[in-house]
């Protein structure tokens, strides 16, 4: 981790330190020359940088005969939001880096806003450690580039120090599921996922307690789980359900499951997917890695709720065992489910994991999941869909996401849309029509949280990242992790 500390006075000048200065859009042109004189002013204006968020202005300056880089960094005219302050960190510590800056020095005086300190430097060092990011596993030695930077001076209003100590957690754990999102489908099968859970659970036994239960293919047939156990009969690697459970010391608020996909490569099984789309789905496993992580850190942050992080772990792939098109299959509730779509495997999964979780008599049920590219088409890439007919959970929800800098927006769940899962053969059919496949999924999802306080979160767009943004390199994001300890907390 970096060492960071917050102070109100700008250290000396030394030798391998950056400087990057967060430059407010509604006063830039002043701002600058006045902090940095007329030269570096009309140099900036040339540039054409004003302050817009995302901006940047580099130089490099002679103080006190030692040279010194200099980074302004726009945040626009308003407090920023959580998810732009957490960005403004991560530029500051991704541009020293590139300069060999051993040590950032990070002004964010100019910087207005309503949240508490705590919040400000849990943002912040979420930021700062984010920007220290690479996954170089398979890269040789000489070819890596890891950050330079070892050390953060902030300037500004103080922070408290469980915020940033809190902050450089949430960020382990968000770097821990960027590992398994980016690793490849060879490394990352159910039984890595399954022996990653034993190992968070060995690291946590001296301080918190947390308990590991790994189900194998005939425990879940015992227990009926016929519609996660078909997507799994294609994979020479066995299945495995993981069930990880962290039990605070003190007396709970309640008890979250929290639901991941686990999908570690998803071919499409005989609903092939074609070669491009297929390269990106070793991080078809982003919610298991979320919900893994996100358990990690609430144990370590001692959280006031007990928490359940579930993951039905299988490969969906094609061989002669493979589940078929017209399939019919029944999950552990009992509904049949007709296959007309191969490739929609996850939210089979998550059925009989719904079910699980049921069972656990949970407050609340939360999953995450790699759903739909319909959620991409309706949202975007960089927010989740969300659904739920808990209003009251979703409002906190989306509270909690707009707090940890992680965008989501509500989608319906209208009940006339079931109409398109009808099947003449069975129960339901695992996909409706081409138009609203994001809500369909989360219609199908719903059909086995009877009586639970349920939200589906489809994270397809934030967690795998094809265009770097905001904190997020290509690759996996770790996103939702950090809004999750937002609502736990």
């Amino acid at each position: 981790m970096l060492t960071i500390d917050w102070t109100s006075e700008e250290p000396a000048p030394a030798a391998l330190q950056a400087l990057a200065v967060a430059v407010a859009s509604g006063d830039c042109p002043t701002t600058v020359e006045r902090r940095f004189g007329a030269a570096v002013g009309q140099a900036a204006a040339a540039a054409r940088f004003t302050g817009r968020p995302g901006e940047q202005f580099r130089f490099t300056r002679e103080r006190d005969q030692t040279l010194q880089t200099v980074v302004l960094l726009g945040i626009g005219p308003d407090a920023p939001p959580a998810g732009r302050l957490r960005s403004v960190a991560y530029e500051a510590v991704r541009a020293a880096s590139q300069a060999g800056a051993e040590q950032l020095v990070l002004d964010l005086r100019a910087v207005p806003g309503d949240a508490t300190a705590a919040q400000r430097g849990n943002l912040v060092a979420q930021g700062l450690e984010l920007g220290t990011y690479r996954y170089d596993r398979y890269i040789a030695e000489a070819r890596r580039k890891p950050s330079t930077v070892r050390r953060v001076t902030v300037l500004g209003e103080p922070a408290a120090a469980e915020g940033l100590s809190r902050g450089q957690h949430i960020a382990a754990s968000v770097m821990k599921a960027r590992d398994l999102v980016n690793g490849p489908a060879n490394l990352v099968t159910p039984t890595h996922l399954a022996e990653f859970a034993a190992g968070l659970a060995r690291d946590l036994a001296s301080t918190a307690d947390v308990t590991l239960k790994v189900l194998e293919r005939e425990d879940c047939e015992r227990l009926g789980m016929g519609c996660y156990l078909a997507v799994a009969l294609g994979s020479e690697q066995p299945p495995k359900f993981i069930h990880l459970t962290y039990t605070p010391k003190a007396a709970s608020k309640g008890r979250v499951c929290l639901i991941g996909k686990g999908v570690t490569f998803d071919s499409g099984g005989y609903s092939l997917k074609p070669s491009d789309a297929m390269m990106g789905m070793k991080m078809d496993m982003g919610g298991a890695a979320a919900v893994l992580c996100a358990l990690d850190a609430a144990a370590r942050l001692a959280v006031p709720w007990e928490v359940h992080a579930i993951v039905p772990a299988t490969e969906n792939m094609v061989s002669g065992k493979a589940y078929k098109l017209g399939d019919v299959l029944t999950a552990s509730n009992g509904k049949t489910v007709e296959i007309d779509n191969t490739d929609a495997e996850g939210r089979l999964t998550l059925a009989d994991a719904l079910v699980y979780a049921g069972k656990l008599g949970p407050t609340y049920i939360l999953d995450f999941a790699t759903l739909t590219g319909a959620c991409i088409v309706a949202l975007g890439p960089h927010i989740a869909g969300v659904m739920s007919k808990d209003d009251e959970l979703t409002a906190l929800w989306l509270a909690a996401g707009e707090r940890a800098g992680e965008d989501a927006w509500r989608l319906p769940l209208p009940e006339a849309l079931k109409e398109l899962l009808k099947s003449p053969i069975a129960d339901m059919r695992n996909t409706g029509d081409r138009g609203g496949g994001a809500i369909t999924a989360g219609l199908f999802l719903s059909e086995f949280t009877e009586g639970q306080r349920w939200l589906h979160v489809d994270i397809a767009g934030p967690a795998m990242v094809r265009k770097p943004f905001g904190v997020n390199d290509e690759g996996g994001s770790g996103y939702a992790v950090a809004s999750i300890l937002e609502l736990l907390r």
